[in-house]
């Protein structure tokens, strides 16, 4: 007697497949952070469908636990606050460098954890989530490889992250209103300008905005570098008009300088200013020429050089320099 055989459906199959991807997708959602059971069965409807979880949700988000501890080792702890962490994914290590990216990682983690980053703590937040993916081997490997020792400069204040928000997001957008701790005043300092960028420099970190208004005369409608620690936070207004398209273009300067034999002879010198270029000359000086929005920075950078840099243009520059030198002259009679 023959016994037919009952052709199984696709049903359980296609079940089974649709839960292995939930549980890989709620390792993806720990690593973004903890969560509580409701925050991670919404979630989860959210990228896949309201059958992504059957009516006892958390009956199957248990389930889904057991299998992430039972079959990949996973370590999922639940916190005081009720939300669940995944804090080590076990065999579900996503990443497996090749060596030459690890001592990428490994340069970046130790050039970003010195220095003041306007972003520190989250970039740091980030090469955790980075480190935790990868093989225990790898993470140890890691630790190992971390020699690079990144001389920066340090900064004695602390930037207000919500008022470094704000202003990125206005970059280019809006008008804003401040009042401003300037060097050149005891008095704090109204200021309306246009938000441009924002760039790190010897440890700070700047605006770049075209100034429209502002107590000193000489700056207004210029291209302004406003250190971010010294806006106050609170007295920042943004204004509801969108700004023109294109702001007024930045005044540009041609520079020229000269840098002595004892600098230059080995033809490896710093290109410091855009549109750079060099002409070495047969006694192994070498005179460059480049481009400059920005005439103090430019002063800072040469004056390192000390008697190894002649100034030759502009004009403006040279001046700047000689004023400069005749206050240094009466600190160091």
């Amino acid at each position: 007697m023959t016994t037919q055989r009952t052709r199984r459906g696709r049903g359980r199959k296609r079940s089974s497949a649709l839960t292995v991807q939930r549980r890989l997708w709620l390792v993806s959602r720990f690593i973004r952070g903890p969560a509580t059971p409701t925050e991670l069965i919404a979630d989860a409807r959210r990228v896949f469908s309201e059958s992504i979880y059957p009516s006892n949700a958390l009956v199957a988000l248990r389930h889904d636990f057991h299998a992430l501890r039972n079959e990949f080792l996973c370590t999922i702890e639940r916190q005081s606050d009720g939300r669940y962490a995944l804090t080590d994914v076990g065999r579900l290590t996503l990443l497996n460098l090749p060596d030459e990216e690890l001592e990428a990682l490994a340069f970046l983690i130790s050039f970003f954890s010195e220095g003041s980053w306007p972003a520190a703590f989250h970039v740091r937040s980030l090469f955790e989530r980075i480190v935790a993916l990868l093989p225990s081997e790898q993470r140890l490997t890691l630790q190992q490889r971390q020699v690079w020792q990144i001389e920066l400069p340090q900064s004695s204040t602390t930037i207000d992250q919500k008022l470094l928000t704000r202003l990125r997001r206005n970059l280019r957008r809006h008008a804003i209103q401040f009042r401003y701790r300037s060097n050149y005043s005891d008095e704090l300092e109204s200021h309306r300008a246009a938000p441009v960028r924002l760039f790190v420099r010897d440890g700070h970190t700047y605006l770049e905005a075209y100034c429209y208004s502002a107590p000193h005369q000489s700056i207004i409608g210029q291209y302004i570098p406003y250190r971010v620690d010294r806006i106050i936070p609170e007295s920042l207004h943004v204004e509801r008009r969108v700004l023109p398209p294109e702001l007024p273009p930045r005044r540009t300067w041609t520079l020229r300088y000269r840098l002595s034999p004892q600098v230059a002879r080995n033809r490896d010198i710093s290109l410091w200013f855009p549109q750079s270029t060099v002409t070495y000359h047969p006694d192994g000086s070498a005179e460059i020429c480049a481009q400059t929005s920005d005439l103090w920075q430019a002063e800072q950078i040469l004056l390192r050089y000390r008697e190894h840099c002649q100034v030759l243009e502009p004009v403006e520059l040279i001046e700047q320099i000689r004023k400069t030198i005749a206050r240094m002259q009466e600190l160091y009679p």
